[in-house]
């Protein structure tokens, strides 16, 4: 008589690490489908703050990010990449963690992301969106607009096949920021500056940010439409 346990451990065990192995791929392929925009957007601001932000002179530059600022039309939060307060102006740094190869000019509302193999994402114009940013700073720290340096950094490896403007950089970011020094900011302005951003750290709830920047958004797209 067969004993149903041989039938197991003949059949069933030795598929059970296969089977295992393959459910793993899919829960992480799901996993990283659902949640690759927030993925790509933390490892972009990581490389940014553990990187560029420790290559910078202490002395001259503070860097501060994911800062969740008033819009200037009063119309709720937006969300700020990175900051960097100098002497030297602040730059306002937008990143994108894009491959393949980038196609958009400094007036069109939609810039492409284009790949090898035929695809193709639309994007909204980083330029745009850090000018918004440049404007909510602005009125905050309560300085000119002509204090602020707007940079958009790609990383990951794409490609621009248009011409861009010079401060839209896929290069080294700390080296950019090194080139500039015309001086914007007296050592006063910085101070204050470096301290109207401390304060609003300290006082922003991240996760309740978060969900006003997203409602402000569906607010203003349902508006529009």
């Amino acid at each position: 008589m067969i004993d149903p346990n041989d039938i197991y451990a003949t059949l069933v065990k030795p598929a059970l690490p296969l089977f295992l192995l393959v459910a793993g791929i899919y829960v992480v392929r799901f996993v990283y489908r659902r949640f690759r925009s927030s993925f790509k957007g933390s490892l972009g601001e990581a490389l940014v703050t553990q990187g560029t932000f420790r290559l910078l002179d202490k002395e001259l530059y503070r860097g501060f990010s994911d800062l969740y600022v008033p819009r200037p039309d009063g119309d709720g939060l937006t969300q700020v990449d990175h900051a960097v307060v100098s002497p030297y102006g602040i730059f306002v740094i937008e990143t994108k963690n894009y491959t393949g190869w980038i196609y958009g000019a400094e007036h069109q509302a939609k810039w492409t992301q284009t790949f090898s193999s035929g695809g193709k994402f639309d994007f909204q114009n980083p330029i745009w969106q850090n000018r918004l940013h440049v404007r909510a700073l602005a009125k905050l720290l309560n300085l000119s607009e002509s204090k602020f340096r707007p940079v958009i950094f790609f990383m990951g490896g794409s490609a621009f096949k248009t011409k861009l403007p010079e401060y839209v950089i896929d290069t080294s970011l700390t080296g950019y920021i090194n080139e500039i020094e015309e001086v914007l900011l007296q050592p006063a302005e910085v101070a204050a500056a470096n301290a109207a951003l401390d304060a609003l750290v300290a006082r922003t709830d991240k996760r309740a940010a978060k969900r006003e920047v997203v409602a402000g958004v569906k607010r203003r797209v349902g508006a529009r439409a």
